[in-house]
């Protein structure tokens, strides 16, 4: 479970309440919610507020001005929170909820808080409920991200079978380096030199977050070791790092020499690793003409536009992030299902809230569900991001059908599970067959949800 602390000031109870409708145990599964209202009597108040703040893994901040004027607030729970931020212990989250004069707390404002456009919770008037639902939903993603996480150290720990993949996750997640080669000819060197003063200016005014390897220091250190011992410290460093540049002047350059023994290691390496990624750099464009196509295969940057060499790390490092996405769910506490709805036909809620209620018995489901008027790529964005898709079928608008039927054949190709609920009168009518939709389970009338939906389920957890 994931522990949620609540900071407020007791002049804004009736927000606590508000918020805490929304924030229930039912509707957060897997955070245990606290807040002082649940101090015991008789208990030593200031020591269990200081408790909770430490066990915490999310601190959720009720922003307003009497919040901010709060002595004990600030010299307590405010400087607790930040200080184990600091220390990656506790996420911690505000809510704007009244507007008030943040200029003097810049170490609020630094942080990503919710309501996202940052519009204060007591100004929305009805529109409000769907903030709340909102801040709900991603509170359970960031619990669901640090089960994970916590899950991920827990295989590494115990050595599990899954300890491997987890080991894979948490290195590439740490991984900002880039191997460099370092040429045999002098030309090739002068080439390196030319492109590391490039990377300093970066990392100096641009705050470039990767690390090129090896450093001087450990070139120094490479050259005075034996020949055999030498391509045990290079394939460490090549281990260390997700992508490998390959410096080549010539296109007879990876024939022998050290240039061949730093290919043939990051190519041996790129087969084994979970992400790993090679690229060439031709600074003469005229070299590529004379290389064999295998090499040609690897993403090659011709010539000395490094701007190019630095969008290739970045369009590497965005596949890195989604291999260790991927990888992550296997990790996940529960699994995520994403219901279509069209609230303004003919779906009926009481369904919805049925199936809903039957899914969530089981702990390790979280259920997410569109809302009137949420735009196209948003619907397909929580679609992509969770395992299931349910779909109910009525009457409604043909185009609404049409739509979120190209997002689930989208879905069958990325293995997701599809849920359709089916109507047979409404088949009969329309003269419709659903059934050649090939989706993974179809009820077929809502009378028969309560014998085979756990068909459903059990396949969201079937291995892949």
């Amino acid at each position: 479970m994931i522990n949620l602390f609540i900071s407020y000031s007791h002049e804004d109870e009736r927000h606590l309440n508000q918020l805490r409708t929304f924030l229930s145990d039912r509707n957060c599964p897997n955070i245990r919610i606290w807040d002082d209202g649940k101090i015991e009597p008789g208990a030593e108040w200031d020591a269990e507020i200081k408790n909770r703040l430490d066990e915490a893994h999310i601190v959720l901040l009720l922003i307003t001005q009497t919040f901010l004027n709060s002595r004990y607030i600030n010299n307590v729970e405010l400087n607790t929170a930040l200080e184990n931020l600091d220390k990656k212990k506790t996420r911690v989250v505000p809510i704007f909820v009244k507007d008030c004069f943040l200029e003097p707390y810049p170490q609020i404002t630094r942080l990503q808080g919710l309501p996202d456009n940052k519009r204060f919770l007591s100004t929305l008037g009805d529109a409000a409920d769907r903030e709340y639902v909102q801040i709900v939903k991603k509170i359970n993603e960031i619990a669901g991200e640090m089960l994970t996480d916590l899950q991920i150290r827990k295989s590494i720990d115990q050595q599990d079978e899954q300890s491997r993949a987890a080991k894979d996750i948490e290195m590439l997640s740490d991984n900002r380096k880039v191997f460099l080669s370092i040429p045999d000819s002098l030309s090739g060197r002068e080439k390196r030199k030319e492109f590391l003063y490039v990377v300093m200016g970066r990392k100096q005014y641009e705050n470039w977050p990767y690390e090129i390897v090896p450093g001087i220091k450990d070139w120094e250190a490479i050259e005075k070791l034996p020949e055999t011992e030498r391509s045990d410290r290079m394939l460490k460093l090549i281990k260390e790092c997700a992508f490998a540049i390959h410096i080549m002047m010539t296109a007879d350059e990876l024939d022998e020499g050290f240039d061949l023994l730093q290919y043939n290691l990051a190519i041996t390496h790129e087969k084994q690793a979970a992400f790993f990624s090679n690229i060439l750099w031709l600074p003469n464009p005229l070299v590529s003409q004379e290389l064999d196509e295998k090499l040609l295969m690897h993403p090659t940057v011709l010539g000395n536009n490094f701007e190019t060499i630095f969008r290739i790390i970045e369009d590497k490092n965005a596949e890195k992030e989604a291999r260790i996405k991927a990888m992550r769910h296997d990790f996940a506490p529960h699994k995520k299902v994403y219901m279509f709805y069209d609230f303004e036909k003919d779906h009926n809620s009481m369904l919805r809230i049925k199936l809903k209620n039957m899914m969530e018995t089981d702990k390790r489901i979280l259920i997410n569900f569109s809302i009137p008027g949420i735009p196209f790529e948003k619907d397909r964005a929580e679609a992509q991001e969770s395992e299931g898709i349910c779909l109910y079928y009525g009457q409604s608008n043909p185009e609404w059908f049409v739509i979120r039927q190209s997002m689930l054949i989208d879905a069958k190709g990325n293995q997701q599970k599809i849920l359709c609920i089916d109507d047979p009168d409404i088949d009969l009518k329309y003269d419709r067959d659903v059934s050649k939709n090939a989706f993974n389970h179809i009820i077929k009338g809502k009378d028969r949800i309560d014998f085979e939906l756990e068909g459903f389920i059990n396949g969201l957890f079937a291995p892949k």
